[in-house]
């Protein structure tokens, strides 16, 4: 790669106040107007000259094009260089860091090895002076690398679901939704998509993402805190934020609060996560020490800093819930830092009630999205491989479960059970397009809210939610009780979410 390719794939980031083109900032005076770039290097962007006079002692260093042909360099050469890069600072660190993502792509010999020995040079610029990542981010292109919108961190299979018409199916539709499909034309592009989804097999070793991620997404929680390595890569997020009140507007704080939104918009997107794994593993205590942070400043959803629906910068409240339920079922090393979050979020969102509350104006279709989360969680979490990860670990409880769902669906403090309907039925009638797994697999928790939804609304504000769902689950199918009110009642439910043909065929096998 060279500086022509890079210009043409990156989102400008302004090097000193880290916004991004075309993202207004008003708490940093940047409206949606173009970047200016720099014409000795051509590889930094501000937002004005003044911008660009304050970063100039640091960047200055490395102002200049890179010379480096990176074309024949393999991942030992890369791992050589690039510490010294990091470390040093230097026009050439861009240009590496894609190649090493170009080279564990295309699976290069030694991957693991050498995303072993990456990650031990990004963890180690956490217990370092900010100055030096102050530097690194002055380098050539690297504002845009680490805070913009050019590496997605995505395997080859999830980019195949963001990019094509998968999305519309949230992932991959199940063969039965693939077959009731209408439209001819839609129903064979799909087929020829899950073709190809289903070659791209990543049960057997470490996907390049994963490998890359070790890298990348380390630099970015360097970026926000400093602290002492532990013995495990999943207590990295334990540390102090970098600069202090990001308020004071500081070149520390501007890149402490720039990489903690980086960090925690890629943890919580499903996909990314999804795609790398344990590269992850300091995001949920990095969760842990920002959410803190910001409480104990009075930070927690501060209009200036926070977005809608926010807790602290790029961590909203229902992806901040949904992706703390996933890492639990799925048993993920950092599970127990997650149940931590659970349960402090129902504390901290009882006390917040004003203008900036992040769930004031979530929207119907988010509040819909985490309540099928919601079901999968509490139909899986007995049976979730937590236990073999967080011995000793205390578990959201029910009544912790019950707040967070009654806050983020509507029935709190005021009581809207009007929003609370309109939850369930989003979820009943769409949830196949924006629940948790592929089109076709949320079938189970759609009939649930079709059940919520034909009940009656004066029992919602003090319902149990947790144990509702599990009194729902253990309902018999209609071939074991057909006489029962209670089982006619689910049946009608999933006849509802499955469609009459579906249905019928599932009465026939569970009958037989």
């Amino acid at each position: 790669m060279n500086a022509a390719t890079a210009t043409q794939s990156i989102t400008p980031v302004c090097s000193y106040y880290l916004v991004k083109q075309g993202t207004p900032n008003p708490f940093l005076g940047y409206s949606e107007s173009s970047l200016k770039r720099c014409t000795r290097c051509k590889g930094a962007y501000y937002m004005d000259g003044g911008a660009q006079k304050l970063q100039w002692k640091i960047h200055k260093k490395n102002c200049k094009p890179s010379s480096l042909d990176t074309t024949k360099m393999d991942l030992d050469h890369c791992t050589k260089a690039l510490k010294s890069a990091l470390y040093g600072g230097s026009p050439d660190l861009y240009f590496i860091i894609k190649r090493v993502r170009g080279l564990f792509d295309n699976g290069a010999e030694n991957s693991d090895m050498a995303a072993f020995h990456l990650h031990s040079i990004a963890r180690g610029l956490m217990s370092l002076n900010t100055s030096l990542l102050l530097g690194i981010v002055a380098c050539p292109y690297m504002s845009s690398l680490l805070f913009g919108e050019e590496e997605d961190l995505l395997s080859t299979k999830y980019r195949l679901v963001k990019n094509t018409k998968l999305a519309k199916y949230n992932g991959r539709p199940s063969d039965e939704f693939l077959e009731d499909i209408e439209d001819e034309t839609e129903k064979e592009e799909v087929t020829l998509l899950v073709e190809q989804y289903d070659k791209l097999d990543d049960s057997w070793g470490q996907p390049s993402s994963m490998s890359f991620c070790y890298l990348y997404f380390n630099l970015i929680v360097a970026s926000t805190i400093q602290g002492q390595l532990s013995h495990s890569s999943t207590h990295d997020g334990n540390g102090t934020m970098r600069g202090g009140n990001p308020k004071m507007k500081s070149p520390e704080t501007l890149l402490s609060t720039a990489a903690l939104r980086r960090a925690m918009e890629l943890w919580t997107d499903p996909h990314v996560l999804a795609s790398c794994g344990d590269a992850m593993a300091p995001a949920a205590s990095l969760a842990v020490t920002a959410v803190e942070y910001y409480r104990v400043h009075n930070l927690l959803c501060e209009e200036h800093l926070c977005n809608a629906h926010e807790l602290v910068p790029g961590l909203a409240i229902d992806h901040l819930a949904m992706t703390c339920m996933k890492e639990i079922l799925d048993g993920a090393g950092s599970a127990s830092y997650s149940s931590k979050l659970l349960k402090g979020l129902k504390d901290i969102c009882g006390k917040v009630w004003d203008a900036n509350c992040p769930w004031r104006n979530l929207p119907i279709e988010r509040r819909a999205t985490f309540a099928i989360a919601f079901y999968d969680y509490v139909e899986n979490a007995d049976n979730s491989s937590f236990s073999s990860y967080g011995r000793g670990v205390e578990l959201p409880d029910n009544d912790d479960m019950n707040q967070i769902f009654r806050i983020i669906v509507g029935l709190h403090n005021p009581i809207d059970t009007t929003i609370a309907g309109s939850v369930w039925k989003t979820a009943a009638e769409d949830g196949e397009f924006i629940g948790v797994h592929g089109s076709g697999c949320n079938y189970r928790s759609r009939a649930f809210f079709y059940y919520l939804l034909r009940s009656e609304s004066d029992g919602w504000e003090g319902m149990d939610v947790t144990k509702l769902i599990k009194e729902f689950e253990d309902i018999p199918r209609i071939h074991k009780a057909p006489d029962d009110p209670k089982v006619k009642e689910k049946d009608e439910c999933f006849r509802l979410a499955e469609g009459d043909k579906r249905h019928d065929e599932m009465n026939r096998i569970f009958s037989s």
